[in-house]
């Protein structure tokens, strides 16, 4: 792992996101997908924009329009746009074109889906899930050494399951474009509720 990027998803608690700012995560992800238990809800937008511009926020979306999503990148001065569903590239074109950054979600089986070197010039970040039958996390592995065959240019972030006691093997796979890791639900005391101790561990051996 070239960096050690920190992207904590699923926050929603205005005591716990303070509580995380002072961890000084490299982004924080708030979901906006109505069935996820950690859907943001309405969240209060002027307690999220004065989260310091050092912590980039991060929109998540599955399968939304443009007009809602550039809606809620305004109210809430989102920087990124996690795009977690089926949009297509043309999609993603477009929010590019509005000025906003894009991390493109896929989610791996049993290889690097070949659409992914699609997105170089478009994704400022690729993420790597493991596949699910529903849209989101799952909490589990993929099988990461998958990742040694990864060679496009665009950096990426690899979620899915990871937990405190993988970082020294993530570190050991020296993917060059592998920045960092984006953790949600093992560091959770309940959806949405994050783990502060825990996440000062991660972020002390990053």
């Amino acid at each position: 792992m070239r960096a050690s990027k920190l992207k904590v998803c699923g926050m929603r608690d205005p005591d716990n996101i303070q509580g995380l700012i002072d961890i000084k995560p490299d982004f924080i992800g708030f979901i906006f997908y109505p069935k996820s238990p950690r859907y943001v809800g309405e969240m209060a937008e002027d307690f999220v924009m004065r989260i310091p511009l050092s912590i980039h926020k991060v929109g998540v979306f599955v399968n939304e329009s443009l007009d809602q999503i550039l809606s809620q990148a305004d109210k809430y001065g989102l920087e990124y746009i996690q795009l977690h569903g089926d949009e297509d590239l043309g999609f993603a074109k477009n929010l590019k074109a509005k000025g906003l950054k894009v991390i493109k979600v896929f989610r791996v089986m049993d290889t690097i889906p070949f659409v992914a070197k699609q997105y170089q010039g478009v994704a400022d970040y690729l993420l790597f899930d493991s596949a699910t039958i529903n849209y989101g996390g799952s909490g589990r592995h993929f099988d990461w050494n998958i990742l040694r065959n990864y060679n496009l240019d665009i950096p990426f972030l690899l979620s899915g399951g990871v937990q405190l006691e993988d970082v020294e093997k993530i570190k050991a796979m020296e993917i060059d474009q592998l920045v960092g890791i984006d953790v949600n639900s093992r560091f959770e005391i309940e959806p949405a509720m994050k783990d502060l101790k825990k996440l000062r561990e991660l972020k002390a051996v990053l």
